[in-house]
C-alpha cells in the first residue's frame, strides 16, 4: 500500500457513505493480535512479497477460528504467463536469453507503474498455492480471468463452451478461499 493508495481508497469509501481504518504495513509482520479478524482479502498482493509463505502464515495467525480468507496469485499455468511472458517476450523478444528472469519480465510488462518501478512478481501453480494455504482447514482453489484476446487468433473461433473451460483451467489468477 501507498499513501496515495489510502487515499484513493477512502474517497471510493466515502462515495458509499463508508468509512474505514486504514495503515500501511508489512504483509510479512502485521502490526495486529493474534485472531482479530473474521475476514481477510488480498486481491494480487501476496504474489509481491519476498516471502509469501510468511504473509500467509500471518493472514492464518489474525484470522479468528472459522475465519475466512480469500487471496488472489497469478497463476503460472496461465495463458497470459506461457504465452505472453514467456513465448512473447522470453523466447521471440529474446529476453531469456539475455539473461531476464521470468520475474524480471512479468515487472516490465505486466506490474509496470509511472515512476518506472519493477516491483518483486510471482507466479503460483495450484499445487503450489494449496500448499502455502495448507495450515487452513479448508481450501478451495478456483482459477479465473481469461480474455479471448490472451488466446490470440484462436479466442475468435473457439466456442463458449470450450471457452469457459479454458477460463477455468488457464486463467491469468488463482483464487484461493480458505478457512481457518
Amino acid at each position: 500500500l501507498t499513501p496515495r493508495s489510502i487515499e484513493i481508497s477512502r474517497q471510493h469509501l466515502a462515495v458509499y457513505g463508508e468509512g474505514g481504518d486504514f495503515a500501511i504495513t508489512d504483509g510479512e509482520n502485521l502490526p495486529f493480535a493474534d485472531e482479530s479478524f473474521d475476514v481477510v482479502y488480498s486481491n494480487g498482493v501476496l504474489h509481491h512479497t519476498p516471502d509469501t509463505a510468511g504473509a500467509v502464515r500471518e493472514v492464518h495467525r489474525v484470522l479468528r477460528p472459522d475465519g475466512q480468507t480469500r487471496v488472489m496469485l497469478y497463476h503460472r499455468g496461465s495463458a497470459a504467463y506461457w504465452g505472453d511472458i514467456i513465448l512473447r517476450h522470453g523466447v521471440l523478444h529474446g529476453e531469456l536469453l539475455r539473461g531476464e528472469s521470468p520475474g524480471d519480465i512479468m515487472s516490465k510488462y505486466v506490474e509496470f507503474n509511472e515512476s518506472g518501478g519493477r516491483p518483486l512478481v510471482k507466479v503460483y501453480s495450484c499445487r503450489e498455492a494449496r500448499q502455502l494455504f495448507s495450515m487452513f482447514r479448508e481450501v478451495k482453489i478456483q482459477v479465473e480471468q481469461l480474455t479471448r484476446s490472451e488466446l490470440y487468433f484462436l479466442g475468435r473461433v473457439i466456442p463458449e463452451k470450450i471457452f469457459q473451460g479454458l477460463r477455468r483451467s488457464v486463467g491469468w489468477n488463482v483464487i484461493i478461499t480458505a478457512r481457518k
